[in-house]
């Protein structure tokens, strides 16, 4: 899915996420792309972003009006999003030229909040390090408040230091983690939570893996990494708790890397809604280990009851599924064992 026309860009903040990193669970974040072996560290927020919903065509969401764009003295306007690369337009020396990319550098946008004048400056854009031939854009953003001279940064990850944005097309409810569907929206979403960490497992909603495009798969991905299981935007994890991802895609994006590892299950299939069947091996637990008081998910009754979860067969419904270890909060060295067979394949 590209959008190329022009948009209204949002800063369309959820309080929902899922942090996912790669190897180490005591690590923010890690540059990756993909993460192809199909381990990921998951937490429970939407998007890092403090600010929310700032609309750009001159009407408003959650109350926030953006009143101009500048950069080096010009005018832009025309804002337009083709993947994850913003684009504008300034007549410079009475030419109109088109800025995109890392052309945006020094970029500033004024914006109207409740009467308030805040700007967001674009400090740095650049492609995904881990792989800077792709089509991911970092945004590195910060924000000044009213009355204020300094800037600070609008993402941060869960250890409070600060990280990029990745802009997205459409924006996301807050309270219930459903994507809304809109063309003249932009979310800038943040990087270690999981609107950002899905398009970097590789789920980017812009693109296709043959005829089948991405969005839905993203948003799967969103419910899973929260282990929102019945898609009403209850987070049921901790952070820095892994998952083992997979797919059926072909080529598949991620692939199981557990399934000979005794102590691992099947938790879950995953549609853009929720949960489309479960296993016995929940995120619960974790919640219950710690004694931490939750409500059940009312849907799980009726989810349980399926034969081979996991499998993803197209009847189900579910775009990605994963596995995970219930012995990760007390017995956490035990997700690690291995049997022979699983050995022997790594060392291949």
């Amino acid at each position: 899915m590209t959008l190329s026309r022009r948009i209204s860009v949002v800063v369309c903040v959820c309080a929902l996420a899922a942090c996912d990193s790669a190897v180490e669970a005591d690590g923010a974040l890690d540059l990756r792309d993909g993460v192809d072996n199909g381990m990921a560290l998951n937490s429970a927020v939407l998007n890092g972003m403090r600010m929310n919903g700032m609309r750009m065509n001159g009407t408003t969401l959650n109350g926030m009006r953006m009143n101009g764009m500048r950069m080096n003295g010009w005018n832009l306007n025309g804002l337009s999003l083709t993947g994850s690369s913003l684009s504008a337009t300034a007549v410079v020396n009475g030419t109109s030229q088109v800025f995109s990319g890392a052309q945006l550098v020094g970029a500033v946008i004024d914006i109207d909040l409740a009467g308030a004048q805040w700007q967001l400056r674009f400090n740095d854009i650049y492609k995904n390090p881990a792989n800077p031939t792709g089509d991911v854009w970092f945004y590195d953003i910060s924000v000044q408040a009213p009355g204020d001279t300094g800037w600070e940064p609008l993402c941060f990850d869960h250890l409070g230091q600060p990280t990029q944005a990745i802009p997205l097309a459409n924006y996301w409810n807050i309270a219930t983690g459903a994507r809304i569907a809109d063309a003249s929206v932009v979310t800038f979403a943040c990087r270690d939570a999981v609107l950002a960490k899905c398009v970097e497992w590789g789920y980017r909603p812009w693109a296709t893996v043959g005829s089948t495009s991405l969005a839905n798969h993203h948003q799967a991905c969103t419910r899973m990494a929260r282990a929102d299981y019945c898609g009403d935007g209850t987070s049921h994890t901790f952070t820095g708790t892994p998952i083992d991802v997979s797919d059926r895609l072909s080529p598949r994006i991620q692939t199981s890397v557990t399934l000979n590892r005794s102590n691992w299950g099947a938790e879950a299939e995953w549609g853009p809604n929720g949960a489309v069947c479960v296993g016995d091996q929940m995120r619960l637990k974790m919640y219950d280990d710690a004694g931490v008081p939750y409500a059940y998910p009312s849907c799980l009754d009726a989810l349980d009851d399926v034969t081979s979860c996991g499998n993803l067969p197209t009847s189900r419904g579910g775009l990605v599924a994963n596995r995970y270890c219930d012995k990760w909060s007390d017995q956490p060295q035990q997700c690690d064992s291995r049997d022979a067979d699983d050995d022997d394949d790594e060392d291949d």
